[in-house]
């Protein structure tokens, strides 16, 4: 009985648009990301990975 009267709520609620509208961005976002990520060439990576190691200053240190 009770899931019939979930069922047939869920059915007609014109709310439940609005997860499925995130779900779609969240997927698209992280699509991009992983793509972007993947395509990424190593030389660029190993520049990024030297980044914290990096002795030069950007800005001056008295």
């Amino acid at each position: 009985m009770l899931s019939w009267i979930s069922t047939e709520f869920f059915a007609r609620s014109p709310v439940l648009v609005f997860p499925l509208i995130a779900l779609g961005i969240f997927m698209t976002v992280f699509i991009a990301a992983a793509v972007r990520a993947a395509r990424t060439d190593s030389e660029r990576l190993d520049e990024l990975a030297r980044l914290p190691f990096d002795d030069s200053e950007v800005g001056s240190h008295d």
